[in-house]
């Protein structure tokens, strides 16, 4: 037996699939450029694909989310399902984008006062496997955490063989700290430091941007240090000498360190001391990219197993912190610069370590562009904010030229613009009208 929805719930789902449609849009438009749009159902498979301005696809995300706004509830009891509050959010990030300021700031400075939202009080908790579901989220990507619904070894419907059904967000940030061919010591793969697949190093800016004497975003963000799971007589290189040293369950078995540390000091430690020369040359460019100071925001310690692939973890795609972070850089970019300052100190405040509160503020003379680049650095590293930042900003080419030097002789303008898949141009036929963006090959 089937019940018809009601005209009220009808508008709701509607709500929810337009909050959707307008982020898959926004996604694709400012990573594309001019991509495909329609808003019609696709029936049958489509073998032509159109350009659609990017303006037009505003439009759109626009008239969604003002939809949205108007037809979704407050709050859900079904966890993951889009509210106002999240709609009133992502549309101030919208508005960020598009640049009109008063709008994105009004609209972040609602969610923030008017719901029930409130900042975690340790920034570190915020990623704690069991704290998720907490009052910062305003909306989550939430997976399951019973792991066998995943189709990850079903060859028909995951042919690639590519996680599904999980976060494998914990694979990509760790270092190679289990791996004797790097130099590793004291360690063997286990569940509780997780499964390297090795896919993002910081730069050596994103380290040096925190000051972790006062904040704790540092600590809460980066793992430096690994306790020894595997007994044992080690031999650790310090410079081009060859030191044995004899590790305990429980020692301390590699340090990772943004700082550079001298060979004097290293001979006296019995862990390996991955430090800055290790990771980074003297111009700030990559030495290694095996060993290194890793992102943890995104560990899964609740794994059932070692070399598990997929995690349980939630994913935040709009949380409270951005909400002020918004509003800081619209009131800024509004000549607002003291208001801008207050709102980054309540960020600020809450990520200080105890008694640095005084020393964390910052005032009106510290708001520019790229103090609230450097602050969402330091805020959302690893959250897949980055990108859409420095291009709204009009800061990609040139930031990843003076910070990220492996890259220097590499990033351009047309990098502004991602490249299109070239399986989806294989597999349209109008391929004379849907050509591959500027720059590309």
């Amino acid at each position: 037996l089937y019940t018809r929805m009601t005209e009220s719930l009808q508008k709701t789902r509607e709500g929810e699939l337009r909050f959707l449609r307008a982020h898959y849009f926004w996604l694709l438009t400012e990573q594309w450029g001019d991509v495909h749009f329609s808003t019609d159902a696709t029936i049958t498979a489509q073998t032509t694909a159109n350009k659609t301005p990017r303006a037009k696809i505003y439009e759109q995300i626009l008239e969604d989310l003002n939809f949205a706004i108007a037809n979704l509830p407050v709050t859900t009891t079904q966890y993951g399902r889009a509210t106002k509050p999240a709609a009133e959010g992502f549309l101030a990030r919208i508005q960020l984008t598009l640049g009109n300021n008063q709008a994105a700031s009004t609209l972040a400075q609602k969610v923030i006062a008017d719901y029930t939202y409130k900042l975690v009080p340790k920034y570190a908790d915020l990623w704690k496997m069991a704290n998720l579901k907490n009052t910062e989220v305003i909306w989550a990507c939430n997976y399951t955490t019973d792991l066998t619904l995943s189709d990850l070894t079903n060859a028909v419907t995951n042919p690639d063989g590519h996680p599904r059904g999980g976060n494998n967000g914990h694979l990509h940030f760790g270092m190679a700290y289990e791996r004797t061919a790097t130099g590793s010591i004291g360690m063997v793969r286990d569940v509780a430091n997780g499964r390297p697949f090795i896919r993002y190093m910081p730069t050596k800016f994103l380290l040096e941007v925190f000051d972790e004497t006062k904040d704790s975003r540092y600590a809460g963000t980066f793992k430096t240090a690994w306790i020894c799971n595997k007994a044992g007589k080690y031999k650790k290189k310090v410079g081009t000498e060859e030191i044995e040293v004899d590790l305990k369950l429980g020692d301390t078995a590699i340090v990772a360190t943004k700082y550079e540390v001298s060979d004097e000091v290293d001979r006296t430690k019995k862990y390996l001391i991955i430090d800055q020369s290790k990771m980074y040359k003297a111009d700030g460019s990559f030495n290694g990219n095996a060993m290194f100071v890793p992102l943890q925001k995104f560990d899964d310690p609740t794994r059932p197993t070692f070399n598990e692939a997929q995690s349980g973890r939630d994913a935040f795609i709009i949380r409270l912190a951005e909400m002020y972070m918004i509003a800081a850089e619209a009131e800024m970019n509004l000549g607002n610069k003291t208001k801008a300052a207050d709102l980054i100190n309540v960020l600020r405040t809450r990520a200080a370590l105890p008694g640095k509160e005084a020393d964390m503020q910052v005032s009106a003379s510290d708001m520019t562009i790229d103090f609230i680049l450097d602050e969402r650095a330091r805020e959302f590293a690893g959250e897949q904010l980055r990108w859409f930042d420095l291009k709204r900003t009009g800061k990609l080419v040139e930031r990843v030229k003076k910070y990220n030097l492996a890259a220097v002789a590499f990033v351009q303008d047309f990098h502004n613009i991602r490249p299109i898949p070239q399986k989806q141009i294989d597999a349209v036929t109008n391929k004379s009208e849907f050509i591959q963006n500027p720059g590309y090959k």
